[in-house]
């Protein structure tokens, strides 16, 4: 198997455990969505600490291309949230990453210039097929809130977020590429705070978390920092649309995660695992597994 598809995975397995992790702040202690994301961004600035291992000024239009995927990122994150706080996080990310291979192949056919091999299309497709399979409406939709248009818009703004980032990453070193991102981030959580409501939320987030929850939190985003050197390693390395199509593995590593919480612990986390349920979560496994096959 490739190199830079073992990263792949082990990075959504750091996002799947991360991804278990949001869906509870969002619905104990964080609740809202920008300031969710905004101390994300703030965090991103950690990225500096690799200033000695490769930094350089990259043109000035690789370095607004950088900053402008880095925002774009944190404004996917808001959108990523708002679908979290409304669906299963099985339901949520299976559908955000359904989305955003196709748009993602799109973008770097045009900007990129990247193609695949016939196998490699039909691997990604059956990735897809499976996470689409997954998130597709149940009876039990009407329960939950409009979490949709959200996740739509949150995947159409991750896809922008890996594009450029390839499109940074053909031209400067990968640590450069990194830093300059990251601090696009940074820049995207300076814009949240203009926005007086979200100032205010923000602000009193601060002062009412608990302790627990602020350990917790800062734990999920380690993993998510982990998970996202590993991604853009991964983008750098080789195609950023089968990269994208390997969100189907983080499914597979949130099946076995949500079901153990949801039969042993499930005051920390509910998720449908009805009959029904089950058949369309396995099948949707073969699938993926059938198109990491493929890849391989």
């Amino acid at each position: 198997m490739k190199l830079y598809i073992i990263i792949a995975i082990f990075s959504y397995l750091a996002f799947a455990v991360n991804g278990v992790i949001d869906k509870f702040l969002l619905k104990k202690a964080i609740p809202d969505s920008s300031t969710y994301a905004f101390y994300i961004g703030v965090l991103s600035a950690s990225a500096l600490f690799l200033f000695p291992f490769g930094f350089a000024i990259p043109s000035f239009t690789i370095l607004v291309v950088a900053l402008i995927s880095g925002m774009c990122f944190v404004y996917a994150l808001i959108g990523f949230y708002e679908s979290l706080k409304r669906h299963d996080t099985s339901i949520v990310l299976p559908t955000i990453g359904a989305i955003v291979p196709l748009v993602t192949l799109g973008l770097s056919y045009a900007l990129t210039g990247e193609r695949l091999a016939n196998k490699e299309i039909i691997g990604m497709a059956l990735l897809i097929l499976g996470m689409a399979f997954i998130s597709s409406h149940s009876q039990e939709e009407k329960k939950h809130g409009h979490w949709l248009p959200y996740a739509i818009l949150a995947s159409l703004l991750f896809a922008v977020s890996f594009t450029l980032a390839k499109v940074v990453y053909l031209q400067v070193s990968f640590v450069s590429g990194l830093i300059w991102t990251r601090l696009g981030l940074v820049l995207a959580a300076g814009t949240i705070l203009l926005h007086a409501p979200s100032r205010s939320r923000i602000f009193k987030t601060t002062t009412v978390v608990p302790r627990s929850s602020g350990v917790l939190f800062f734990t999920g985003q380690i993993l998510a920092a982990g998970g996202g050197i590993m991604q853009n390693y991964a983008v750098s390395l080789g195609s950023v649309t089968i990269v994208n199509a390997l969100q189907g593995t983080q499914f597979a590593f949130l099946f076995l995660l949500t079901w153990f919480l949801a039969r042993f612990r499930p005051a920390i986390l509910r998720e449908d695992f009805s009959a029904k349920a089950m058949v369309k979560k396995i099948l949707a496994l073969v699938l993926i597994g059938a198109g990491l096959l493929l890849l391989k």
